[in-house]
């Protein structure tokens, strides 16, 4: 082990003073310090821990607490804690202090540098500059993937940070940061499809090849591996798929096609696409190109390259620090991490874990990852320029209702989603008796907080005083807050509160192709029931709050300003979807898709509250359960909307309630002509001016 140098001892002294009488008694009865250094580096310490443990001089019992001090820099390597000898243990980084008051943290990359050295001019234009991947270790540059529209986050290239920003694979049409129609300055182009020809995975220009923009695409054709991304059946699903063929037609319009083998959607008229992964594309600032078989780099730098500039290929793969089962009790603090071509940081199965104040930023896939993760916390930290989630939280099962007790609180999650664009939100959740408290949320193409039904559990968790804005803004039939009931799981994620929450521009405004549909800040699909949804203020909203059916969901006490529609009630259980609550629905199995279980909901119900390995508690809890198949079954029973205030209007609209029956008028009178129990009462418009 080693002991803390004195230069370290100061600059800990200075940052943490009203700690350091803690740290130096308890370092003499419990704590033991570890520090890296210029030629010590985070595996070693690793490593000495391991060794110390196992070798008797530390307590294999763990009745110390080991404390890693990570001096500042930058450290290409990945952390594995993964040994039982690396339980309790705190990896806690040395801020440095800035002019201007701010701190930098020390960074752990999973990244490759790329040498100043190694660039040279490429291309008439000056600005585009080639680098040789050769003799760096980059031996597996990863590869372009598809995969289904919804579930697949679909990435394993190795990307490209400067200086810590995440650049873009060249693509057309470019990024426009100056468009504000997009909050990420994405656009598409949209696909050409005869509405009479059967929908296939292909499409044509949307001009003949006079126009330079369809011209261009037959240039597609001399490209090693192009790609499209494709929102190609719906407005909320998008996928990649390898281009198989380009061509021009008779009629000179350029046709596309590609491979949708993996899953990936085909395209009806009208659809959004994109062109990616194309060298003849490499246009714009920010934008990146790697050829696998030459092994090299073409880059187009957001600024001029300086010989201080920090060029990094994301190139390790799984997470640039991993967690597993192997350990409990384990702190990572004060710390960014970065270049990582999957995850940043993931927790498998270990207990105790506390994650603060870490950067996660510019990984191909997701932030911070919790995965099954009992009484994990993170709080505190930031995640942005991620290619899917920000950060996913997983833990408690619903069957045997053991808690996850989980707390995600005052984290700033923003710009994720930048390589798969649907069903990729901010933060995922999942999971028994969890706490989601004072997270901000932002930039979302597609939801912010997307988990439970048919993603995961959702039983007694709590969503309190969280900040959402800019959520859907590039998708349409989705939501800021979303949570399914397919699948047999409507009636059993229960108990759930979101409360005190903040909800700010939630609409599409970056247009739409292929269907009209609304998007909503509140989204609980399918029937999703037993919600309560308090004190929650809606602002610039196209919908405030919305429930497919559904029942015992109570909305009360909120605040809607300047939006569209306050509330949608879609009374889907007793129409369309009706069979999976009330007619044909009576095989009592545990909710889900596979031979031994049931998307019948009212079932599942049945199963959880009297079959199941927690059904005397489920019973207890919610006795309603048992009855759910008799009881006004299909309707929005025991629901209400209540005690809301609203005012002002979107685009001009403003209705209290909206439903199928309503169509585009205001619905509330449907209610008590279909005789439903649904109570809507005792709420307050404030007027056309809020």
């Amino acid at each position: 082990m080693m002991i803390l140098s004195g230069h370290l001892l100061l600059l800990i002294a200075l940052l943490l003073m009203p700690a350091i009488g803690a740290i130096a008694s308890a370092s003499v009865h419990e704590d033991v310090l570890f520090e890296t250094s210029s030629s010590v580096s985070i595996s070693d310490v690793r490593d000495q821990i391991i060794k110390a443990v196992l070798g008797g001089e530390l307590d294999p019992e763990h009745k110390h607490h080991v404390r890693v001090f990570i001096s500042p820099g930058q450290y290409k390597t990945s952390l594995q804690l993964d040994h039982p000898a690396l339980s309790h243990t705190s990896w806690e980084g040395v801020p440095t202090p800035n002019i201007d008051g701010s701190t930098t943290l020390p960074i752990i990359s999973g990244g490759i540098e790329v040498p100043y050295s190694s660039f040279k001019s490429w291309g008439s234009s000056g600005s585009i500059l080639k680098a040789s991947l050769k003799n760096l270790g980059a031996t597996d540059l990863g590869k372009m993937t598809s995969g289904n529209a919804v579930a697949d986050c679909q990435h394993d290239k190795v990307g490209l940070t400067i200086n810590g920003e995440q650049l873009i694979l060249a693509r057309w049409p470019n990024v426009d940061l100056d468009d504000p129609s997009t909050a990420d300055g994405w656009i598409w182009t949209h696909a050409n499809v005869d509405d009479e020809a059967p929908i296939h995975a292909g499409f044509k220009s949307m001009k003949d090849v006079s126009d330079p923009d369809a011209s261009r695409l037959l240039n597609w054709a001399n490209e090693s591996n192009p790609y499209v991304h494709i929102y190609g059946e719906w407005d909320w699903a998008d996928a990649y798929a390898r281009i198989t063929s380009i061509s021009q037609d008779k009629n000179n319009f350029v046709k596309i096609e590609y491979d949708n083998s993996d899953g990936a959607p085909l395209t009806k008229p009208y659809a959004r696409w994109i062109g990616v992964n194309l060298l003849c594309e490499l246009d714009s600032p920010g934008e990146y190109y790697i050829d696998e078989v030459e092994q090299a780099l073409y880059v187009y730098p957001p600024s001029p390259l300086k010989r201080t500039d920090s060029v990094m290929l994301g190139y390790q793969p799984g997470a640039v620090v991993n967690i597993t089962d192997a350990v409990s009790n384990v702190t990572l603090k004060n710390i960014d991490v970065r270049d990582g071509r999957h995850e940043g940081v993931h927790v498998e199965g270990a207990v105790g874990v506390i994650i603060e104040n870490v950067i996660s930023h510019g990984h191909g896939t997701n932030g911070i990852v919790l995965s099954n993760a009992i009484g994990a916390t993170v709080k505190g930290s930031s995640v942005y320029d991620v290619g899917c989630s920000g950060i996913r939280a997983s833990a408690g099962v619903a069957t045997t209702l053991e808690k996850g007790e989980m707390i995600i609180e005052n984290n700033n999650i923003h710009h994720h989603a930048r390589w798969k664009r649907s069903y990729q939100p901010g933060i995922f959740w999942s999971g028994v008796n969890n706490t989601f408290k004072g997270n901000n949320i932002s930039v979302a193409p597609h939801n912010c907080m997307l988990g439970g039904g048919d993603f995961g559990d959702g039983v007694e968790n709590v969503f309190e005083s969280n900040s959402l804005a800019d959520c859907t803004f590039e998708t349409t039939d989705s939501g800021g807050f979303y949570t399914c009931g397919q699948g047999g799981f409507a009636f059993v994620n229960r108990g759930n509160v979101l409360r005190n929450n903040t909800f700010m521009r939630v609409r599409n405004t970056a247009g739409m192709g292929v269907q009209v549909a609304s998007s909503q800040a509140v989204y609980l699909d399918d029937q999703m029931s037993d919600w309560l949804i308090t004190d929650n203020t809606f602002i610039d909203c196209e919908v405030g709050t919305f429930t497919g059916g559904g029942r015992r969901n109570i909305i009360e006490n909120n605040t809607y300003i300047n939006v569209g529609t306050v509330h949608y009630l879609n009374n889907q259980g007793m129409n369309w979807d009706e069979d999976t609550v009330c007619d044909g629905c009576d095989e009592v199995a545990p909710p889900g898709y596979l031979e031994d279980q049931t998307v019948c909901s009212t079932g599942a119900a049945t199963w959880m509250a009297m079959e199941g390995p927690a059904a005397k508690v489920w019973a207890e809890k919610w006795p309603e359960m048992l009855t759910i198949g008799d009881d006004y079954c299909g309707e929005p029973a025991f629901s209400s909307l209540k005690n809301n205030k609203y005012c002002g209007s979107l685009n001009g609209e403003a209705y209290l309630l909206g439903c199928p029956q309503g169509m585009d008028d205001d619905c509330s009178g449907a209610v008590e002509e279909e005789g439903w129990m649904f109570d809507i009462s005792e709420n307050v418009f404030l007027g056309e001016e809020c």
